[in-house]
């Protein structure tokens, strides 16, 4: 495993999700008014960004030999997608599609968000398990994002030994049947802003449902709260690191340094402590793949900020 510090091993992880040309708008206030023609200087950017993209790419910065499973069209789009993961060094193993995804995020003074996407059919993709057992070799853990078509990709990896990491992003609760399939996985993640029941409760409830390995709700200003099994639940609190401008990928960072960091051999609850550093860093950027710290950067920003 490449050594991205003194303290840790940093893993080889295959991430698979969804990519896409995204872009970006810094309103002066959502809703937005309704005017034909208004020039904002600086206030629009053009990324690549989507859920398996920011995990990856959170990965890579952290110093993890990181891999892609994802699709992309034969298009111009497409080609950015490509040739900025190629830049990254991030082993990407792309499946064609008839077009490639696009989003359009437009982020508010506070920091909210709207994201509009064109998922270009994706949602009916089958699961492409020729091409996830070959990216499979070498690798220590699998990211899932909760996209439709990775649904039949859990039970191949655990057959082989590798532990499945997804996130079920802003479900609305324990008994919602899409995430069915997902809560098999042996490290789960979802948001807090959805949930029917305070976040003690509902972290109960999933455990009678499923008993991961980790559990993680995301809490926002709140922070996150923990379930190991056989262990206590432990809040994190939130960290500032500073000012807030978008929580666009938030979720995502705070997945990517905890996957980096537990399996590259640290505890869950340090582990849970610096990634809610890093995702609190990467929300004073916009875009969902912005403000990613690398290793040496996160572990001194943790050594300034209070236990």
């Amino acid at each position: 495993m490449p050594v991205s510090s003194p303290g840790i091993l940093a893993p080889c992880v295959l991430v698979c999700g969804n990519v896409n040309l995204e872009l970006g708008f810094t309103a002066p206030a959502l809703p937005l008014p309704e005017v034909e023609s208004v020039e904002h200087p600086g206030a629009l950017t053009l990324g690549v960004s989507g859920v398996g993209f920011n995990v990856a790419h959170a990965l890579a910065r952290l110093g993890g030999g990181t891999r892609f499973l994802g699709f992309a069209g034969a298009d111009a789009a497409g080609e950015v997608v490509r040739t900025r993961l190629a830049e990254l060094g991030i082993g990407a193993h792309w499946l064609p599609a008839p077009a490639t995804p696009l989003s359009l995020v437009l982020t508010g003074p506070c920091g909210g968000r709207q994201i509009h996407r064109d998922l270009k059919g994706l949602n009916g993709a089958p699961a492409p398990r020729d091409a996830f057992l070959a990216a499979l070799p070498g690798c220590e853990a699998v990211v899932l994002s909760n996209v439709p078509w990775t649904k039949d990709l859990l039970s191949e990896a655990q057959t082989r030994g590798l532990p499945v990491v997804t996130d079920l992003q802003a479900t609305p609760g324990p008994g919602e049947p899409y995430d069915e399939a997902y809560l098999h996985a042996d490290v789960l993640f979802l948001s807090g802003a959805r949930l029917p029941l305070p976040p003690l409760d509902a972290l109960r409830a999933y455990r009678q449902r499923c008993d991961p390995e980790v559990l993680v709700i995301g809490l926002g200003e709140d922070g996150a709260l923990l379930s190991e099994r056989g262990r206590l639940p432990w809040h994190q609190p939130a960290v500032s690191t500073r000012p807030v401008v978008s929580t666009n990928g938030a979720g995502d960072a705070l997945l990517a340094a905890f996957v980096c960091a537990y399996f590259g051999g640290m505890d869950a609850r340090e582990a849970l402590r610096l990634a809610c550093i890093f995702a609190s860093w990467a929300c004073g950027e916009p875009g969902g793949a912005a403000g990613h710290l690398d290793w040496k950067g996160l572990t001194a920003l943790a050594g300034s900020v209070p236990l």
